[in-house]
């Protein structure tokens, strides 16, 4: 039988200034491309400003078919959104189309087109569709661009044209289903669970915390920090560390508050880190935290959960809805006392966690077998 040939087009990818950013849209193509033959299309968008920038990745551009496990090709723009929002995304949408076509001599015709967030990919996708008439299936991320009035005319037409539609929780869900009037599919963000092991049993007295995110603001690691402070220096749980995982814009912001609070001894930044070391850093901690203003999803959730680890998270829509009252303990947005509750609360009650339960409720939910079904009959029926 013939693998359905997919297109992917991701509107975000990672890049040098942010090494985490659209890491998913990677993972999910790879675990894809298990089950369909997937290739990728990036149209690196590079700020007027960095000029240096855009010449640098252009050598790159074109198709590349040993950077991943599928196909990918680049292609590098200018971005004019600085000057002109329509224009940038014109000339975005012009060069997509331009590397589509010279991307097809080379693999052939998709059957189907994967967008992976409205905007820009969805762009792209929908000019394919009007000049070569090949399907598109939305898969929706982020509220904000729906909600947003200043991207509401190029958002209309790309869900009106699209075949069908997916979203990564409810609420994005009810927001698709309200603006479209047809049926939005959940699909949830997904891992392979059997790359991840229970967590190991160790001798030492250290209770290990990880967190694992971008640094950016939402990500609020500044309320973990002091969360850590009042455990570690004000009740006096010295034996709680934290390591840290990742990079970003607020690295040295989060580094100083660290310092100030005299918490060196008990955080580790561990910098980005990359996917396949994952599994071995988490399998050494003992809870994860997650201490965001927002979050859409959260992947590092779902990985610990396959880790067997209890998660401490903030009452975010998108962690809401995955954790629940046997996996996790959850706490108001930017509580700092609370978080600290939380933390003493599960170094205290941590022998309650049972961490085989924990990993079969993420293979139930969050496995890839299960969820790459989903979306396979989705795109399946949209061809």
């Amino acid at each position: 039988m013939r693998k359905l040939k997919v297109l992917v087009i991701p509107s975000w990818y990672p890049n040098k200034k942010d090494p985490l950013w659209g890491n998913y849209f990677i993972k999910q193509a790879e675990t894809l491309n298990d089950y369909m033959n997937v290739t990728m299309l990036y149209v690196d968008r590079v700020g007027l400003k960095e000029i240096y920038t855009y010449f640098k990745n252009k050598k790159t551009d074109g198709l590349n078919e040993k950077k991943h496990k599928f196909k990918f090709y680049k292609k590098t723009v200018l971005n004019y959104k600085s000057i002109n929002l329509d224009y940038a995304y014109k000339k975005y949408t012009q060069k997509g189309y331009k590397a589509y076509l010279d991307l097809i001599k080379k693999v052939g015709k998709p059957d189907v087109i994967l967008v992976e967030s409205i905007l820009p990919a969805g762009l792209v996708a929908k000019y394919i569709y009007d000049k070569e008439n090949v399907p598109y299936v939305i898969h929706a991320h982020s509220e904000d661009i729906m909600k947003n009035k200043a991207y509401e005319r190029f958002v209309t037409p790309i869900m009106n044209s699209a075949s069908m539609y997916m979203a990564v929780n409810k609420s994005i869900k009810k927001i698709v289903e309200n603006k479209i009037k047809k049926e939005c599919y959940l699909v949830p963000n997904f891992i392979d669970c059997s790359k991840f092991e229970l967590k190991e049993k160790r001798k030492d007295n250290e209770f290990r915390l990880i967190s694992i995110s971008n640094f950016y603001k939402v990500k609020a690691l500044d309320i973990l920090l002091k969360a850590l402070d009042i455990v570690v220096n004000k009740k006096k749980y010295t034996n709680v560390k934290l390591r840290i995982v990742g990079t970003g814009e607020y690295k040295e912001y989060y580094e100083s508050i660290c310092k100030d609070l005299h918490l060196e001894s008990n955080v580790e930044f561990m910098g980005y880190v990359k996917n396949e070391e994952i599994p071995n850093i988490l399998k050494s901690s003992d809870a994860l935290c997650v201490s965001s203003t927002f979050e859409t999803f959260c992947i590092p959730i779902v990985e610990a959960f396959s880790t067997g680890l209890p998660v401490i998270t903030t009452n975010c829509i998108g962690p809401l809805e995955i954790v629940n009252k046997e996996n996790s303990i959850v706490t108001p947005i930017n509580d700092i006392e609370k978080y600290a509750d939380a933390i003493i609360k599960m170094y205290k009650q941590y022998d309650k966690y049972n961490h085989q339960d924990i990993r079969n409720y993420a293979l139930d939910n969050y496995d890839k077998r299960k969820v790459c079904k989903k979306i396979i009959e989705i795109l399946e029926k949209a061809k």
